[in-house]
């Protein structure tokens, strides 16, 4: 019976389980799109035979979904079933986790398909029907390009933040699995499903004999940006396209910086661990020799030969005779001695260490809505003083006492902008040095004075 396709996808989300089960047996096998037919049965006959929604085991059953298109084929030979790509891709959609990552051939694809699409659009007739399929064709792909990178970055967040999980599970000693497991599970998509990733968006990504994808994309914007073709608005959509695509660039970083630290945390934590049963297994095999009576008499102790290959133990011994215990208290004053010490500290008020100031940087900027509220507050004020002996001070006290969250570079725009609102020839510098600060910069600078305006007197014949 065929059956319209929103009721076959209804019955699929509805039972999304039993489906992702299928999925499961795909991703765990070589990648074909195949299954055992008794697998879903057995699932068919577990979970939707017990649904008590009219019609659903009518829609989900084996022949209805072989008829409606969902299973493409069914092999009586083999016993394999065959899915639709569709179904899959819709099951992936449904749940990240199951979001197949790309690999580099997956990304080596994709770029020989951007590469080729792009020439082919520029040796074609600007405006012919060959150059519209070829765009056609190029602005398909490109919103394939960033479907794919938009998934496959949220399914490596997924599995780098499952990864953290089980970092943090091993680190607090929560976890059964070993430290090797983990360091190869952060490896493998490090530097299989990460990396190339990260490679195939990187504009600055070399290739050898070829041209990479950003290349390939930045090339056809500068072929309709030409003389010859001048379509801006054609080449400002394509730019658009790349940098959508390109974008991700910053996300995957994020993990990257992520992953090589849990990979130098596990590095050292697996070396550690294999010095370790390195030493120990050179000791057994040390003493092998005193076994099941030997000798007689022999004693391991510090001074044995195995422990002279291993400087790291020298000195210990004279170490602990130097800076041994420095306590000679009797045992009965010993815990009343250490609570008068312990209420000693209690109430031995400690100052806090000021932090160290540092000089203000140049690469600090006010933005422009910062410059424009600077500006209107130094401008609407009504009455300006007529003797300033510090000019920068001034602007310090009340940009501080205006300004939400206030820096020293304020200071300095406010400088800028107040300066054309005093008269130049009552400025004066009189060489003094001022310092000012915040709660992270200092800034030093010479004070600027405005004097008093002075009225000529009349002169007297």
């Amino acid at each position: 019976m065929r059956l319209n396709r929103d009721v076959l996808i209804t019955g699929i989300v509805r039972h999304q389980n039993v489906f992702f089960a299928l999925l499961d047996h795909i991703d765990k096998n070589d990648g074909s799109l195949e299954f055992p037919e008794f697998l879903y049965l057995n699932l068919y006959s577990k979970v939707i035979c017990e649904d008590s929604t009219p019609n659903i085991q009518t829609h989900l059953s084996m022949e209805s979904l072989l008829e409606n298109g969902v299973f493409v084929s069914n092999d009586r030979n083999t016993g394999m079933v065959t899915i639709e790509n569709i179904i899959v891709e819709l099951l992936r959609f449904l749940d990240v986790k199951r979001t197949k990552e790309l690999t580099h051939f997956d990304f080596e694809q994709l770029r020989k398909r951007t590469v080729q699409i792009s020439e082919d659009m520029m040796q074609f007739e600007f405006g012919k029907e060959d150059y519209l399929d070829a765009r056609n064709a190029f602005n398909t792909l490109m919103s394939e390009i960033h479907s794919k990178i938009k998934a496959n970055v949220a399914a490596l967040t997924a599995q780098v933040e499952a990864v953290a999980q089980d970092y943090k599970a091993y680190d607090e000693g929560e976890c059964t699995i070993s430290v090797f497991d983990l360091y190869e599970r952060v490896r493998v998509l490090y530097a299989r499903y990460v990396m190339p990733c990260l490679e195939f968006i990187n504009p600055k990504m070399e290739m050898v004999r070829t041209i990479n994808f950003s290349r390939a994309v930045q090339q056809l914007i500068d072929y309709h940006c030409s003389d010859e073709i001048q379509r801006f608005d054609i080449a400002n959509v394509i730019l658009s396209r790349k940098t959508a695509i390109t974008s991700y660039y910053k996300d995957l970083a994020v993990l990257v910086k992520k992953l090589e630290q849990f990979t130098s945390h596990l590095a050292r934590d697996r070396n550690n661990y294999l010095a370790i049963q390195s030493a120990f297994t050179g000791l057994m095999d040390s003493v092998k020799l005193l076994r099941h009576g030997q000798k007689r008499n022999m004693y391991l102790t510090g001074k044995a030969d195995y422990f002279k290959q291993y400087s790291s133990l020298d000195g210990l011994s004279s170490h602990n005779k130097s800076y041994s215990s420095r306590f000679t208290w009797e045992d009965g004053k010993t815990d009343k001695r250490f609570n008068e010490y312990l209420n000693l500290l209690e109430n031995t008020e400690i100052k806090p260490k000021m932090p160290a100031l540092k000089p203000l940087p140049s690469s600090l900027n006010v933005t422009q809505e910062r410059q424009i509220q600077i500006f209107r507050l130094l401008f609407k004020q009504k009455y300006l003083p007529a003797h300033i002996p510090d000019v920068q001070a001034y602007l310090h006290d009340t940009l501080r006492q205006t300004l939400p969250e206030f820096c020293l570079v304020d200071v300095l725009y406010g400088l800028e902008a107040f300066m054309p609102l005093l008269p130049p020839h009552r400025v004066k510098s009189n060489r003094q040095r001022g310092r000012m600060t915040d709660d992270t910069y200092y800034l030093n600078y010479i004070v600027l004075e405005l004097v008093l305006e002075h009225s000529k007197e009349p002169e007297h014949v």
